[in-house]
């Protein structure tokens, strides 16, 4: 069995320059969407300047993606 079918949501994070990469997969969107919340939040108390960078995709069944 796939782990994309179990996990069918992906975080992705877009560069500046349009480059595109998967961070995780996730079970649900909201687990998805908890994850970005943590990333742009960072290490420390501020969070990171450029917030909107990271996005939530479903995964289709069947299609492959990049390792």
């Amino acid at each position: 069995m796939n782990d994309t079918n179990l996990r069918p949501w992906q975080v992705i994070r877009q560069d500046e320059n349009g480059s595109r990469y998967r961070i995780g997969h996730c079970a649900t969107r909201a687990e998805a969407q908890r994850l970005i919340r943590r990333l742009e939040a960072g290490p420390g108390v501020r969070p990171l300047p450029e917030p909107g960078r990271y996005l939530v995709e479903r995964v289709e069944a069947g299609a492959r993606t990049p390792r």
